[in-house]
């Protein structure tokens, strides 16, 4: 009698135990489940559902904010501002797309109520929709246009488009066929979202600070024709240019294509002789509109934090767009700015506290540094670009400056010998000298080091200037022109 009484006991004690067991999994998932809900990604089979609904589910949907995007909250995006009253309109080439627009969309993308992106050939990318901008350019126009052989080629892919593309000069066709898309796509963005504020023109290696922008976007009036951008020319013709992105404000998008048809179309022929989309894009818009670009440097900028020169106009500006950022920057800025809180401004000087400071030593081989205040070289002694002889001093030179082209220690010598010097660099003969601090970008090793970049940096003078220059006043934002 005795074995059944302790079988019974076991078997109660291991019935109480699953109980427990079970209870705690029940509350372990609803916590998951939130998880799940409150960033909108992950799933768990027959317990919660985040981001993917069932038909029954249609009135826990999120609300739709002013693009039409379905949008969650996002952990991510909680200090987030609200960008609802701006359109990004990001361009990209079909043969970059998935190593561009992916990390753009794991960062700031997916905290925006709603965005475009337009590229050479329609795609689906992890459910967001990549629109054709080149579908509406005039038959005649892409008709026996070499400029248009990687559109057809794309077109005509039976796999993917990077096999299609393999044993091609694909980087030179995508910079031929790239002019097209400007204005079409602005014309499709307004026809797609006609409703918006502001529309915000980038390409997809562009990095947008949105809380900085957002803080910008409160001192303009979208009802006022404004085309904002950092000026570039071409000849006497100033454009935004496109890298560094532009904004582009309601009234003037409505000037451009309210009420009106195949305005792309009517530029067709003329892109066809010209390099660029977003010279063009200028152009177009004010011949139009009669509106032209505002310059908005360097709050919009082209470069990124190692490529920024940070100097006395700068320092303290706030800045809203970088241009060129690989993946790793566009994450690492992320990082940034989630630790910041997206608080507002970014400064110039942060990124150089965030990202080069620490970066920083006194001499790099294999590295330009981007110095190009000042270049001493010998003129008879090679034969030199017409830039290069634009920028060599002329005049009276002081014996240092005499022999500055003749070593990579020479030059450093006649950096010293000027109070404002901050850094250097030393490459083929010729020594050129910066008053602005730069970090700069790796060059290729060279057996002869006569061809290859060295730079040097006066870490006593920068450690000195940046002390110097450790307050900024309340932030200039670009707003009168």
């Amino acid at each position: 009698m005795l074995a059944p009484r302790i079988f019974s006991k076991r078997r109660a004690f291991l019935f109480l135990l699953l109980v427990g067991l079970l209870a705690g999994l029940v509350v372990v998932s609803s916590g998951l489940g939130e998880f799940c809900d409150e960033d909108g990604y992950c799933e768990i089979p027959g317990i919660r559902f985040g981001a993917r609904r069932g038909p029954g589910d249609a009135a826990k949907k999120p609300p739709r904010r002013a693009g039409g995007r379905k949008t969650g909250p996002r952990r991510d995006c909680v200090d987030f501002p609200d960008t609802s009253d701006v359109l990004l309109v990001m361009k990209t080439g079909a043969s970059e797309s998935f190593g561009r627009v992916s990390n753009q969309i794991l960062t700031n993308l997916k905290c925006l109520p709603d965005f475009l992106i337009f590229s050479d050939m329609a795609q689906d990318f992890a459910g967001y929709a990549i629109h054709d901008s080149l579908d509406a350019v005039l038959d005649e126009v892409r008709r026996n246009n070499s400029d248009f052989d990687l559109y057809n080629r794309q077109q005509r892919c039976a796999v993917d488009v990077g096999s299609c593309n393999k044993n091609h000069d694909v980087s030179q066709e995508a910079w031929n066929l790239d002019k097209y898309k400007n204005i079409h796509m602005a014309e499709k963005a307004f026809a797609l979202r006609p409703d918006h504020e502001w529309y915000l023109f980038v390409d997809a290696d562009t990095y947008v600070v949105w809380p900085t922008m957002m803080r910008w976007l409160r001192a303009l009036n979208p009802d006022e024709a404004h085309y904002i951008g950092s000026v570039a020319y071409i000849g006497e013709v100033p454009f935004a240019h496109g890298g560094s992105g532009y904004l582009v404000s309601k009234a003037a998008m409505q000037k451009m294509f309210r009420g009106k048809t195949g305005v792309g179309n009517s530029w067709d022929e003329r892109v066809a002789q010209e390099c660029c989309g977003d010279y063009m894009f200028a152009i177009a818009l004010k011949n139009e509109t009669g509106v032209e670009v505002k310059n908005a440097w360097p709050t919009v900028n082209g470069e990124k934090p190692h490529t920024l020169p940070y100097a006395e106009d700068q320092w303290c500006q706030p800045i809203v767009t970088m241009h060129h950022v690989s993946a790793q920057e566009v994450s690492e800025l992320w990082a940034l700015e989630k630790e910041r809180n997206f608080s507002a401004p970014l400064r110039i000087k942060d990124l150089y506290h965030e990202f080069v400071e620490e970066q920083l030593v006194p001499t790099r081989d294999a590295w330009d540094n981007m110095s190009d205040d000042v270049f001493y070289l010998n003129r008879s002694a090679s034969d030199y670009s017409e830039y290069e002889l634009s920028m060599a001093k002329e005049g009276r030179l002081s014996k240092l400056e005499q022999h500055a082209h003749q070593s990579f220690e020479d030059c450093r010598r006649v950096c010293k010998s000027i109070r404002s010097c901050l850094q250097y660099r030393f490459w083929n003969g010729i020594c050129s000298t910066s008053k602005a601090l730069k970090h700069g970008v790796p060059t290729k090793v060279e057996k002869e080091k006569w061809w290859e970049y060295r730079s040097g940096w006066d870490m006593t003078r920068i450690q000195k200037w940046v002390k110097s220059h450790g307050k900024c006043r309340k932030p200039q934002y670009p707003t009168s022109w």
